[in-house]
């Protein structure tokens, strides 16, 4: 690439943008606002004349990819026009470019205008911005640089570089395990985890995901090794799924089998009974009720197993000291004699001292930007996870929004996650209320949907003044019974409401 200006007078500015969903032309038009004293002009791809470009002209492009990394349409036209340019010596330029971290080819098209602009002798003005769905972050920190390169601080964008690295399930980020920290004192056990990911270029925020590529548990390993009677089974399936059995590879272990068992639960009408079959069991226990090494040779096995399916947890942090945190229930229990762990935890808690992991971003749970609107955040049991994170950004922020936060758990002296940190922050004003759901240490059963009820006053104040919502827990009550309790609080259709304008988030799983 081409070193990074030592001058930047201009006479002509230029913000073009190339967009699918619509985020790259509401960024450009958002810059070109911020901008106004430039005079610039905000055009799509195509409508900017490549001949014409050239010394005194300043391109700011933002861009989305399409597909595989290729151009949107309102900029397919420019592109090609550009790479069949010689030369555009004297144009300066910086790219932001917004993809998605699931696509193989992250970024691919703003890399390749990158690129081709430099081939061409153009010059840039910051360093490239590969943003993935969190990209309001990444603009925040370019936009008032940008303004000082344009400014004439020359040396303001050395040092700025947004690039998301592109991990996935095939390339996870081997991370330090740093802490491994008990949260509870009664089973099943809950724990904190501190991973280091310096180095990896991983941007997250709050609200995000943490996707975990687990290792397979060595004793199951040597279980189904031993019942094949082969030693090569450890290697064959380590990195095979063997606990999350689709219905595809049930049919097929039945119809190698032969199991008229195993056919008949997989019939339409039997699926309660599948599900309850299934609960705690893992391939080696289907193997044993219904097949044979013979009628289900190793070789087809690996071909027929999925391979290790990832397992996503909320982020329990805001980024800082290039360190993430997360807040797992272990699971773990013995059935049929044998003691299991599960396949995400048990290689966290108890595997080695790195776990690979790539992040995603999940907007719907990030902060609004809605000014200082209250919050009200709910969560129960570990899914107090991303709660944790948001309010780690408020601070970090020195945001001053007013949050309100309601914890629910079974006991009061044995399962009060994080207390510690949650009343600091409640002693300190940071959080404006601090409310606990304690179900079993009383002759009634609270939930946190009844801690709502209690405060109903304040809930409604809170929700009249532009109040969002948080919600994380699990799915199977949670949320059909806070959506009860709003209703009852603000009047029928008040959840439904509040989901419409974007109030309402929640992380249930």
């Amino acid at each position: 690439m081409n070193a990074l200006p030592t001058s930047t007078p201009f006479s002509r500015l230029l913000v073009g943008f190339a967009s699918e969903s619509g985020n790259a032309r509401a960024l450009a038009q958002r810059l070109g606002a911020d901008l106004q004293p430039h005079a610039p002009q905000v055009l799509p791809f195509n409508d900017i004349d490549v001949a014409s470009l050239g010394h005194g002209d300043v391109l700011l492009a933002i861009s989305s990819s399409f597909g595989d990394g290729e151009p949107p349409a309102n900029g397919e036209q420019f592109f090609e026009t550009l790479r069949q340019t010689p030369t555009l010596a004297g144009l300066r330029y910086a790219v932001f470019g917004l993809g998605d971290t699931g696509y193989p080819n992250f970024c691919g098209f703003t890399k390749a205008l990158d690129a081709a602009l430099s081939e061409r002798q153009a010059q840039p003005l910051l360093h490239r911005v590969d943003a993935d769905l969190g990209y309001e972050q990444f603009f925040q920190q370019w936009r008032p640089v940008l303004g000082q390169v344009l400014e004439g601080d020359l040396n303001a964008g050395h040092d700025l570089h947004l690039q998301v690295t592109a991990y996935g399930e095939d390339n996870a980020f081997a991370a330090r395990i740093l802490e491994r920290r008990r949260l509870n004192s009664s089973d099943p056990a809950a724990w904190h985890l501190q991973l280091d990911i310096a180095g990896s270029g991983m941007a997250y925020r709050a609200g995000d995901t943490l996707h975990v590529v687990p290792e397979n548990d060595p004793a199951l390993l040597r279980a189904l090794a031993t019942w094949y009677g082969d030693s090569t089974a450890v290697a064959a399936l380590h990195d095979r799924e063997l606990r999350l059995l689709s219905k595809g590879v049930l049919r097929e272990l039945a119809r190698l089998s032969g199991s008229e068992g195993l056919k008949r639960l997989l019939k339409v009408n039997q699926k309660r009974e599948l599900d309850a079959y299934l609960h705690g069991l893992d391939l080696l226990d289907v193997l044993q009720d219904h097949a044979t090494p013979d009628g289900v040779p190793l070789a087809r096995l690996r071909e027929l197993l999925s391979p290790r399916l990832p397992r996503a947890y909320s982020i329990a942090s805001h980024p800082c000291h290039d360190q993430l945190s997360l807040c797992v229930r272990e699971v773990r229990y013995t059935l049929r004699g044998r003691e299991r762990f599960g396949t995400a935890t048990g290689s966290l808690l108890h595997g080695g001292d790195h776990a690979r992991v790539y992040c995603r971003s999940n907007p719907g749970f990030h902060l609004p930007d809605t000014g200082q609107a209250p919050l009200l955040l709910v969560g129960t049991g570990t899914g107090i996870a991303p709660l944790m994170g948001l309010m780690q950004e408020l601070q970090a922020n020195a945001c001053e929004r007013e949050v309100h936060l309601v914890f629910g758990e079974k006991h009061r002296q044995h399962d009060y996650l994080y207390r510690d940190q949650l009343q600091d922050w409640h002693t300190r004003g940071v959080l404006a209320g601090l409310h606990t759901a304690f179900s079993r240490d009383g002759v009634e059963k609270v939930y946190v949907q009844h801690v709502l009820q209690q405060r109903a006053a304040e809930v409604r104040d809170v929700l009249a003044r532009g109040g969002h919502l948080y919600l994380c827990g699990n799915k199977r009550h949670l949320e059909g019974a806070v959506r009860e309790a709003i209703d009852a609080i603000g009047g029928e259709g008040r959840w439904d409401a509040l989901r419409n304008e974007g109030r309402t988030h929640c992380e249930l799983y």
